[in-house]
């Protein structure tokens, strides 16, 4: 690449499964990096796979080039069966955001060919509890996800702890930390429509993200199940998202003992989730297995005091700068512990956690972790 090409605009493919309006911080994650991408006069397109199926299978979003592949079938209802053998592949550089799936393999298979740089992203490692589970997740990461990392140009992490997890897996060359990052919402905040009313008589907790295992969504109902024994609870709790537990959400709030403390609020706007952080008294992430979630950071940064897992070393995101707790992942007694605490702390508690998590936060934005990216896509095309 020659000195005059340094600010030249870039044509960048990123390629994922999963994309909007798909729930889930992967996705998210595309979006943001594209979206930025374009802001800065950068050209940039997605590949995703045609789930759920659109009539559109080509449309511009945000100024974002989206094109969806439809699949013949799905791979254990996670790995969609796409071709890409129909797409022009005329780019400066092609990200990748996951190691193991078929479009993933594909897409660096096609590049390699045509001599493109890659990029690829580690997010998260998914936790298998059967033995079955572990022995195929082993094989597939020695035959696919360490191949698909040693054969790219940079491999990108979004935590140290995730660097050194990869480097203990195999992963011998050199690898860039980049976080996840997140744009403030500049909506005005705007009160759910669905949560009750007189639901800011009390302080309220809260809990956003996809309805699943992996969000700890039963820990954090075991854990309000404790704070129910002791009688009514002084506090609410508002769950706002989708997904697979949604009608078992609904089930165990009817047999809670207290089912007018929780709402249930299903997804929620942008304004409104701003309207949540910026009322709560704390945002509760009890999740079994994170990459680094946008909601943490969206939550610091509108100055609610947080409660993260410590999975994958993210409970100190919020424990260094004081803003917030930390708590064992699949613990509820934990969880339990730390909501009784939050509802316990005095107004300069709060406001020692809620302003030292807003500071902490700015380093994530997505315009500074765009500049560190781009530096990524420049040195790996010299």
């Amino acid at each position: 690449m020659e000195p005059s090409d340094v600010d030249a605009p870039l044509s960048v493919l990123l390629v994922h499964v999963w994309y909007w309006p798909h729930i889930g911080g992967g996705n998210q994650h595309v979006e943001h990096i594209a979206r930025q991408l374009v802001a800065r006069g950068h050209k940039a397109t997605v590949w995703c796979a045609d789930i759920p199926e659109h009539d559109e299978k080509q449309f511009v979003r945000d100024g974002v080039e989206v094109i969806r592949l439809p699949p013949k079938r799905v791979l254990g209802g996670i790995d969609p069966i796409v071709s890409i053998k129909n797409l022009d592949m005329d780019f400066d550089i092609v990200h990748l955001h996951d190691t193991l799936p078929v479009l993933i393999r594909r897409s660096i298979k096609r590049a390699r060919k045509e001599k493109i740089p890659v990029v690829t992203t580690f997010h998260n490692d998914y936790i298998k509890t059967s033995l079955s589970g572990r022995i195929l997740k082993r094989i597939r990461w020695a035959s696919q996800g360490r191949r698909t990392l040693q054969a790219s140009n940079a491999r990108i992490a979004l935590t140290p702890y995730y660097a050194n997890h990869l480097k203990g897996r195999g992963v011998s060359k050199g690898i860039d930390v980049l976080p996840n990052g997140f744009e403030p919402v500049v909506e005005d905040a705007s009160r759910p429509a669905s949560l009750p009313v007189g639901s800011e008589d009390f302080p309220l907790l809260v809990f956003v993200g996809r309805l699943s295992e992996q969000k700890g969504l039963d820990v954090l109902m075991d854990a309000w199940d404790l704070l129910c024994q002791q009688g009514e609870p002084k506090a609410r709790l508002a769950i706002a998202g989708s997904g697979e537990l949604n009608e078992w959400l609904e089930q165990r709030i009817a047999s809670s003992t207290y089912p007018d403390s929780i709402a249930k609020l299903g997804r929620v706007e942008d304004a409104e989730k701003r309207w949540l952080f910026e009322q709560a008294k704390g945002v509760l992430i009890p999740s079994r297995f994170e990459g680094l979630p946008t909601v943490l950071l969206e939550a610091m940064h509108a100055g609610a005091p947080t409660v993260m897992a410590d999975v994958n070393d993210l409970g100190r995101l919020v424990t260094e700068p004081n803003a917030g707790l930390s708590v064992s992942p699949g613990d509820s007694q934990d969880l339990f512990k730390a909501i009784n605490r939050l509802l316990e702390a005095d107004s300069a508690q709060i406001k020692t956690w809620s302003e030292n998590g807003h500071e902490a936060s700015k380093p994530y934005l997505w315009s500074n972790v765009v500049d560190d990216l781009l530096s990524v896509y420049r040195r790996v095309r010299t």
